[in-house]
C-alpha cells in the first residue's frame, strides 16, 4: 500500500512538474531572446552615439572596450573609410554592404550571429556598429534557468511523496489491522477483533467486521449448544436400547449390542467435539486398517441380508491425513447408502488401492445407480428421502486431503463411488483438482 501510494504520487507529481518545466522553458527561451536583442540594441546605441559625436579612433576604441560585448571581443565599428575598430566577426562584404546601405540587419557569422546597425557620422557616409552573439549564449542562459526549475521540480516530487506518506500513515495502519484480522479469521481464530484508528470509513469497516465476527461466533456457539443438547437427548433412548439388547442371546444379540455401543461412542464423540479443540496438530491413520475394522461390522449385517461382500485391501499401509474416526465415518456413509438404497441380497464390493501417491477407496454395488450424480453430491439433497449429507461428508473428507470424489457406474451394474485421498507424505502438484468430478462410464 505504501509503495503503491508513493508510485502514484511520484507519477502524478512528475507529470505536473514536467508540464510546468516545458511551458517555462518555452517562455524562458522567448524571454532570453528578447533580453539578448535588448542588450545588443543598447550596446550598439551607446557606441553609435560615440561615433555620431565624431570621436577620434582612440576614444572610439575605448568606448568599444568599455561595453560588455566589446570586452569579450564581440563588438566592432565599421567606419565609412573602410577601417574597423574592434573585433569583427561578420564577413567583410556584409560589413561593407551594411555601411553602404545604412539598414540594420543580422548576418550569420562563424559560430554565431552578427547584428549590424547604421551609425551616422559627422563626416560624409555612415558607419556600422557590429554586435556579435555566439550561438550558445542564449541556450546557456536558458540552461541555467531550466536547471533551477528541474531542481525545484525534483524537490517538489520528494516533498509530495513524503507528505503523502505522512498523511496516509493512519489509513495504512488501519488497512494493516484489517488485513491482519482477516488473516486471523481465515486461520480459524473467530474471536479475533480489529481495533482501527484512522479515517472514518475504515473505522466503520472495522466495526462492521467485528460485528460480523460476533455474529458468526454467536451462531457457532448456538450450533455447538444445539449439537450437545441433541446428543444428550439421544442418551436416553440409547440407554433403553442397550438394556433391551442385553436380553438378546446369540450372534444377533452380539451384533445389536456392538451397534448400540458404536452409536453411543459416536454420541460421546459429538459431545466432545462440539467444543473447540485445543490440539490442532496433524492427524493421520491407515485407511486400509480402518476399513478392515469397520467391515467386520458391515460383513455381519450383509450376511444377515444374504449379500455377497468382496473386500480387497492392500498389504502395505495406506496412510492418509485424516483421523481414524473420519475414515470410519467415510466408509460408514458409503456402505450405509448401499444398505439403504439397494435391494436386500444385492452384492457390493469395497476396495482400497494405493497407486502413484494416491489412496483410493472404491465402494460399488448392484443397485440402480445415481439418477442425478450432480445433485447427489449437493449437501441436503437426496433422491431417497434421507438427509442428503452422506456423500457430502465423504466429499469434504476427501477434499481435506487434496483429493477428489468420482461418481461412476461400476462393474456390478450399480453405483460406484471412487474416493481418491492424497497419500500422506507424498508431494502432490498444485494443479491437482480439489473439486469433485463426474464420470458416467464403466
Amino acid at each position: 500500500m505504501r509503495s503503491l501510494l508513493a508510485r502514484a504520487v511520484t507519477l502524478a507529481t512528475v507529470l505536473v512538474a514536467g508540464v510546468m518545466v516545458a511551458v517555462t522553458a518555452v517562455w524562458g527561451w522567448n524571454d532570453a531572446l528578447a533580453r539578448t536583442e535588448a542588450r545588443v540594441r543598447t550596446q550598439s546605441d551607446v557606441v553609435a552615439a560615440v561615433v555620431a559625436a565624431g570621436a577620434d579612433p582612440d576614444v572610439l576604441r575605448a568606448a568599444v572596450a568599455a561595453t560588455a560585448a566589446g570586452e569579450r571581443g564581440h563588438l566592432a565599428v565599421h567606419l565609412p573609410d573602410g577601417t574597423t575598430v574592434g573585433a569583427s566577426h561578420a564577413p567583410p562584404e556584409d560589413a561593407r554592404e551594411s555601411v553602404r546601405s545604412g539598414e540594420p540587419y543580422a548576418v550569420r557569422a562563424e559560430g554565431g550571429t552578427a547584428y549590424l546597425f547604421p551609425a551616422p557620422t559627422p563626416a560624409e557616409g555612415e558607419a556600422a556598429v557590429e554586435v556579435y552573439v555566439p550561438r550558445g549564449e542564449v541556450a546557456a542562459e536558458l540552461g541555467r534557468t531550466v536547471a533551477v526549475l528541474v531542481l525545484v521540480a525534483a524537490l517538489s516530487v520528494v516533498g509530495a511523496v513524503a507528505l503523502v506518506d505522512r498523511l496516509s500513515r493512519p489509513a495504512r495502519l488501519a488497512l494493516g489491522a484489517l488485513a491482519g484480522t482477516a488473516v486471523a479469521i481465515g486461520e480459524g481464530r473467530l474471536n479475533a477483533r480489529v481495533r482501527v484508528r484512522g479515517p472514518r470509513d475504515l473505522v466503520v469497516l472495522g466495526e462492521s467486521i467485528n460485528a460480523i465476527g460476533d455474529r458468526v461466533q454467536g451462531l457457532l456457539d448456538r450450533e455447538r449448544e444445539m449439537a450437545a443438547d441433541v446428543s444428550h437427548r439421544l442418551r436416553t433412548p440409547l440407554t433403553a436400547l442397550r438394556l433391551d439388547a442385553e436380553a438378546l442371546p446369540g450372534p444377533e444379540g452380539d451384533r445389536i449390542r456392538e451397534a448400540v455401543g458404536a452409536l453411543e461412542q459416536d454420541v460421546d464423540d459429538i459431545i466432545r467435539n462440539v467444543r473447540p479443540a485445543n490440539d490442532a496438530g496433524p492427524r493421520e491413520c491407515d485407511l486400509a486398517e480402518a476399513v478392515r475394522d469397520r467391515m467386520g461390522f458391515w460383513s455381519l449385517l450383509a450376511s444377515d441380508q444374504g449379500r455377497d461382500v468382496e473386500v480387497r485391501l492392500p498389504q502395505t499401509p495406506a496412510r492418509v491425513g485424516l483421523p481414524r474416526e473420519d475414515c470410519a465415518a467415510v466408509l460408514d456413509a458409503l456402505v450405509g447408502n448401499v444398505f439403504r438404497y439397494t435391494p436386500a441380497g444385492g452384492p457390493f464390493a469395497v476396495t482400497v488401492v494405493c497407486h502413484a501417491g494416491w489412496v483410493t477407496l472404491i465402494v460399488e454395488d448392484a443397485g440402480p445407480g445415481f439418477a442425478d450424480p450432480v445433485g447427489a453430491l449437493r449437501r441436503g439433497t437426496s433422491g431417497g428421502g434421507s438427509t442428503g449429507i452422506g456423500l457430502d461428508i465423504v466429499r469434504h473428507a476427501v477434499e481435506t486431503t487434496g483429493g477428489t470424489i468420482h461418481l461412476e457406474r461400476g462393474k456390478l451394474g450399480g453405483a460406484r463411488v471412487r474416493s481418491r485421498f492424497a497419500e500422506l507424505g507424498v508431494p502432490h502438484g498444485q494443479d491437482q483438482p480439489r473439486a469433485w468430478r463426474l464420470h458416467r462410464g464403466a
